[in-house]
């Protein structure tokens, strides 16, 4: 009567055992598929493609502005020169910092 008590008790172990390996792997979007349901998009997931293609369109919209403007080209390529170093300064002011601090011995980890 003892063996087989032990025996329940060792196959209830193993069981729970698989059991718990089996659940580890599972998500929620598995236990919603057992059931015929799916999770619902974020506003976040729809939102930040939109607000991509919008930058772009602005982008492109400014870019061909620029080449449609009356001026003539040596003072368009001349302007956009400038603005390009400009950005380029502005990029490199905010980087470099960022970047020597990261180059730097003392905040290494070992």
């Amino acid at each position: 009567m003892n063996f087989s008590k032990a025996a329940l008790a060792v196959d209830s172990v193993i069981g729970v055992g698989d059991l718990l390996k089996a659940v580890e792997g599972l998500g929620l979007s598995d236990i919603l598929n057992v059931i015929g349901l799916e999770r619902k998009p974020g506003s976040l997931a729809r939102l930040l493609p939109a607000a991509g293609l919008i930058a772009f369109s602005a982008a492109v919209g400014a870019g061909v502005a620029l080449l449609l403007a009356p001026s003539s080209g040596t003072k368009l390529r001349a302007r956009l020169s400038d603005e390009l170093d400009e950005a380029k300064h502005r990029v490199e002011e905010r980087v470099s910092p960022t970047y020597l601090a990261t180059k730097d011995p003392r905040h290494t980890v070992s």
